[in-house]
């Protein structure tokens, strides 16, 4: 687990010397429906909010951090078996003052109730642009200072034994491996992992916005 947080902060160091060209470049991505800097297909939907996510001229680059941090991220956690959809960029774009997120209360009206991991495994497309939210237990977690601002990595399982991967810009707090947790995030993308049984395990890497510990 340390590499991936180490790979994570040698992109935040190339996300933070881009710096004031994120702007520019997302714009250009998102008003050219022949070019997109994301590698995966986009559907006739997601062009379209993009494309009217790029007509706000007043957007800032701080806007697009931690969006542009999960785009890069996206194929080092997932050992380059995904990339992240334009769906899932423009909602974090969209509440980029989400994440994190202070304000509970507003993050959880917009959390799909209905969403539990068994549909985010069967067809992740249809939640790309909304929070979904995720208890369980802890079974790993890091958190790391790095030039993008606080990180942490936790992995959780829920009461389906299903996993999800959370990328939390911000300090995890009292949070430790083997606590109970609750996470609310978008999905990005689905893939598998090698476990320390020698198999492999399947989990959702969410963008979180609120990481919170449960009472036990």
């Amino acid at each position: 687990m340390s590499k991936k947080v180490l790979l994570i902060t040698l992109l935040s160091v190339a996300l933070t010397a881009c710096g004031s060209n994120i702007k520019e470049e997302t714009t250009k991505a998102g008003s050219n429906s022949s070019t997109t800097s994301f590698t995966t297909e986009q559907t006739a939907s997601n062009e379209n909010t993009a494309q009217q996510s790029s007509t706000n001229n007043q957007v800032t680059d701080q806007q697009y951090l931690f969006a542009e941090f999960m785009k890069n991220g996206t194929p080092v956690l997932t050992e380059d078996q995904a990339s992240m959809e334009r769906a899932s960029y423009d909602f974090i774009v969209k509440n980029s003052d989400l994440f994190p997120s202070t304000d509970k209360s507003k993050v959880i009206n917009l959390v799909d109730k209905s969403v539990t991991t068994k549909h985010l495994n069967k067809n992740l497309n249809l939640y790309l642009n909304k929070f979904v939210k995720i208890s369980g237990d802890v079974i790993d977690i890091e958190e790391d200072n790095i030039a993008a601002g606080t990180m942490a990595i936790v992995y959780i399982s829920d009461e389906n034994d299903n996993t999800v991967m959370a990328v939390y810009p911000g300090a995890s707090g009292d949070i430790f491996e083997g606590d109970v947790a609750t996470v609310i995030g978008v999905p990005i993308v689905n893939f598998s992992y090698e476990n320390v049984s020698g198999g492999y395990t399947n989990t959702t890497l969410l963008a979180a916005s609120i990481l919170t510990k449960e009472n036990q």
